[in-house]
């Protein structure tokens, strides 16, 4: 398949996970890939999986100058960006309210929310004509969550920044949207880094199961493919029906 022949693409957090699973994707369907990620070695172990249409960069999101590196990296020999998918993101401790204090709070919305604001920020000036953001946020975007309240408050503002920022992208001809996954199999949350396999090999998932990281990655895709060029500013539910038929957890006394 050749949707993003020749395209620029930009993955953060790419060097494990969902984003891994992405760069390898973009790169499967002929796209240009630059793969930023905090830990560096990760994101080279990741380029070198690709090959020569791969590059990859250091880069923390909650920095500026790392923002306009990775940018200025993915723009490349053809100068401009077509894809961004701004996925990284980090997800700490879930031990409740009462134990998460101001550096935690503060970390989650260093990463998960300005970082998200500063890609945006970095992206909106450089990309095509035709192009797509994709972000990843969470159903805790959507929902509360208990176990990591300040997770659940970067991911509610990731939502809005996403839907704010869309007539600012409308105005450049390009698209920007949020995915919300809800459980996937990744080392953030505990599990392997797993190999690419073809798209029409994936299983179903069932009932309020966890997915994988290709699962997500698919879809992130899609949304940044031409197929995907009715939706705009949206927030993208990938949870095998986990708020559909979502059962609380109990109420205090």
């Amino acid at each position: 398949m050749t949707r993003f022949n020749g395209r620029s693409v930009l993955v953060t957090g790419g060097g494990s996970g969902i984003g891994r699973i992405a760069a390898i994707r973009f790169a499967q369907e002929g796209a240009l890939v630059c793969i930023a990620d905090v830990d560096g070695i990760r994101a080279q172990a990741v380029a070198a999986e690709i090959g020569a249409n791969a590059v990859a960069v250091t880069a923390d999101v909650s920095r500026v100058e790392d923002n306009a590196l990775m940018v200025q990296s993915a723009l490349g020999s053809t100068g401009q960006l077509d894809v961004a998918f701004l996925n990284a993101g980090y997800l700490g401790p879930m031990d409740g309210l009462a134990a998460t204090d101001e550096a935690l709070f503060d970390r989650h919305l260093a990463i998960n929310l300005k970082g998200v604001f500063l890609g945006i920020k970095a992206v909106l000036p450089v990309i095509a004509p035709g192009g797509a953001v994709i972000v990843t946020a969470s159903t805790a975007g959507i929902i509360g969550l208990a176990e990591s309240p300040a997770y659940a408050a970067a991911k509610h503002g990731v939502l809005g920044l996403v839907k704010s920022a869309t007539p600012a992208f409308a105005a450049k001809d390009a698209r920007i949207n949020a995915i919300c996954p809800g459980a996937v199999e990744t080392p953030m949350m505990g599990a392997l880094d797993a190999d690419v396999i073809p798209p029409d090999a994936l299983s179903r998932v069932p009932l309020r199961a966890a997915g994988s990281a290709q699962h997500v990655a698919e879809v992130a895709l899609w949304l940044a493919s031409p197929q995907a060029s009715f939706i705009n500013g949206q927030a993208q539910i990938l949870d095998a029906a986990l708020l559909s038929t979502f059962v609380s957890s109990p109420t205090g006394p």
